[in-house]
């Protein structure tokens, strides 16, 4: 009986700290709202700095991340013109970027893109769980640009 309870009390450790586990890391991640007003923000310093805006927003940005979220803005020759996560991307096609699925999500965020925003739903990997999970980037463009950030949905 002893080996039992001591089990018990070793699986019942183990589930909480499971549980903790996957809590640190939704505490971690933004959420649509954050990322919505990140591309707000976006926006406004291109607005009040023009294209001189975009190295802010290019990693290693600290104005333009939050946690998972960060800047992508493409622009009118469909290049990468910022990218607060990888600096390598900027000056890339995004009309070559493909999600895991082989979706073309280049070509979704300038043919679904709107001054009003839109979401554009996808799947890529995600540097925190190292698993392909389901992706939602918000797109909106403003004056020839799109300027998007997205959020991680992991699978249950």
């Amino acid at each position: 009986m002893e080996n039992v309870l001591r089990t018990l009390q070793a699986l019942t450790c183990l589930l909480c700290i499971g549980f903790s586990a996957g809590l640190a890391v939704a505490a971690d991640r933004g959420t649509e709202a954050q990322a919505k007003a990140l591309v707000a923000k976006a926006i406004a310093a291109y607005d009040a700095k023009g294209k001189s805006a975009f190295s802010e927003m290019t990693a290693p940005s600290t104005t333009f991340t939050d946690r998972d979220l960060y800047i992508f803005v493409i622009g009118p020759d469909h290049k990468t013109a910022a990218h607060g996560f990888d600096a390598a991307r900027v000056g890339m096609d995004v009309l070559t970027l493909k999600d895991v699925t082989g979706k073309n999500i280049g070509k979704e965020f300038i043919d679904k893109a709107t001054a009003s925003g839109v979401w554009v739903h996808y799947v890529m990997k995600d540097p925190l769980t190292g698993k392909e999970e389901p992706k939602s980037s918000w797109v909106v463009r403003h004056r020839n640009y799109i300027f998007g950030c997205g959020v991680y949905s992991p699978a249950s």
